[in-house]
């Protein structure tokens, strides 16, 4: 049996890499949407660039979770 490490470690630090990325981006969007909560409560207007930032963050965790689906779904291609 030969194990090829190389192959092993791209697979387990892109891994590592997407599985915590999409965590930090979805953090990212929670706290844009936070600070546009807290701004709409406090009675000032929300600001354009945290309801972008958290779209942003949203769809691209969306994006990543369908790509995702569609990888491992074999009948999707």
């Amino acid at each position: 049996m030969h194990i090829d490490w190389t192959a092993l470690a791209q697979v387990a630090l892109a891994s590592l890499l997407f599985g915590v990325g999409l965590v930090v981006l979805f953090a990212i969007g929670i706290t844009a949407w936070s600070r546009r909560a807290v701004a709409v409560e406090a009675g000032k207007s929300a600001s354009p660039v945290d309801t972008a930032a958290a779209a942003f963050c949203f769809a691209a965790c969306v994006a990543a979770i369908l790509y995702g689906l569609y990888l491992i779904i074999p009948q999707l291609h």
